[in-house]
This record gives structure tokens, C-alpha cells and sequence, in this order.
């Protein structure tokens, strides 16, 4: 088996996919890691920095430029977290939910569109074995390998 070679088909799958809903983010005045940033505190809901920082590997320092920028432009509310009075959360904001709304709609239309091509069971069968290969991913994380 050649896992250097899933490694760069499963890059470049991604840098196209995110290359055509790039967009979205763009259309808002956002960059692309703004944007991801955004989708992934609008996913989790409440998140604490440490986390966002951790799961997107984004230095802390990096990232609290992207959060001061965010939080000014209305997209997000920093608050104290209850759990943790030394912590601080990101909360999306209700102009998120409406973009993230929006731009989901519009991203799955733009990939439905570039997937026709694929048998719907094939692209079913994808996603079942592309989970199979993150759970042996983070199988191998947890056991620290």
C-alpha cells in the first residue's frame, strides 16, 4: 500500500474542494482561514480557544488576530467560559448563522454540481471507507502512535 500517495490525492482532493467554496468566504470579506475558523466554531457551537487553536494547528498568537478580527466584524462573541473562569469561548453570533446558512446551501449546490458525475452509491461508499480511514487515524492518535 502507498500512504504517501492517499496523503497527496487526499490534499489535493481538498485544495480543490476548497478552492471552489473559497467563494463564499470571499463573497463575505473573508479570508479562507477565517472562514474555517468560522465553520468550525459555528460546528462545535461554544469553543474555547485552546481547542480552536489545537484541532485547526493554528499558533495561539495567529489565531487570536483571526478571533479580534471576527469578533469586530460581528461574527463571533468572545465571553467568559462558566466552566473555567481563566478560559475565554467563541460563540457565533446570529450574522454567522445566517451566513453559514447561506453558504451551505449555496457550497452544496456547487458540489453537487462538480459530483454528478459519480454513481451516488460510489460517492456513498467513499464517505463510508473515508470514515473508516479517520477512525484508524484517530485509533492510532489516542494510542499515541
Amino acid at each position: 500500500m502507498n500512504e504517501i500517495a492517499l496523503i497527496e490525492l487526499l490534499g489535493n482532493i481538498h485544495r480543490k474542494i476548497m478552492k471552489r467554496i473559497a467563494c463564499y468566504s470571499e463573497e463575505a470579506g473573508l479570508s479562507m482561514t477565517e472562514g474555517i475558523v468560522l465553520w468550525r466554531i459555528h460546528k462545535h457551537g461554544t469553543s474555547r480557544v485552546s481547542d480552536i487553536s489545537g484541532q485547526l494547528g493554528l499558533p495561539p498568537s495567529t489565531l487570536t488576530g483571526i478571533l479580534d478580527r471576527l469578533v469586530a466584524g460581528g461574527w463571533l462573541s468572545r465571553e467568559d467560559d462558566p466552566d473555567d473562569r481563566r478560559a475565554v469561548v467563541m460563540k457565533s453570533t446570529p450574522k454567522l448563522v445566517e451566513f453559514t446558512k447561506n453558504s451551505m446551501r449555496a457550497s452544496a449546490k456547487n458540489l453537487e454540481r462538480s459530483f454528478r458525475a459519480l454513481e451516488p452509491d460510489l460517492l456513498e461508499r467513499l464517505v463510508d471507507d473515508l470514515r473508516s480511514v479517520l477512525a484508524c487515524l484517530e485509533e492510532n492518535e489516542e494510542s499515541g502512535h
